[in-house]
């Protein structure tokens, strides 16, 4: 489906079939399944060849910020947003 531009109908009967990985001009990504029982969700994302890449991309990528560091920033966000009420 790439370089295509389906229409919301066409997307939703995709997402009925397997869940879809959907990646916007502009390096914006957005995955799409049917909600229903976790247990379906899981096994269905185990099978699907496209969000098994989408994950071995992620993994490749080489800018990673430690939780430790996530948690330490919002902290100090959270210290700002105090000192400025």
């Amino acid at each position: 489906m790439e370089k295509e531009n389906p229409n919301l109908q066409n997307v939703i009967e995709m997402a009925r079939k397997e869940p879809i990985l959907i990646l916007t001009s502009d390096g914006k990504e957005f995955f799409l399944s049917e909600a229903d029982d976790f247990e379906r969700e899981v096994e269905m994302l185990r099978r699907s060849q496209a969000f098994q890449r989408f994950l071995d991309e992620r993994s490749a990528c080489a800018q990673r910020i430690p939780l430790e560091d996530v948690e330490k920033e919002i902290e100090r966000e959270l210290a700002a947003d105090k000192k400025g009420a």
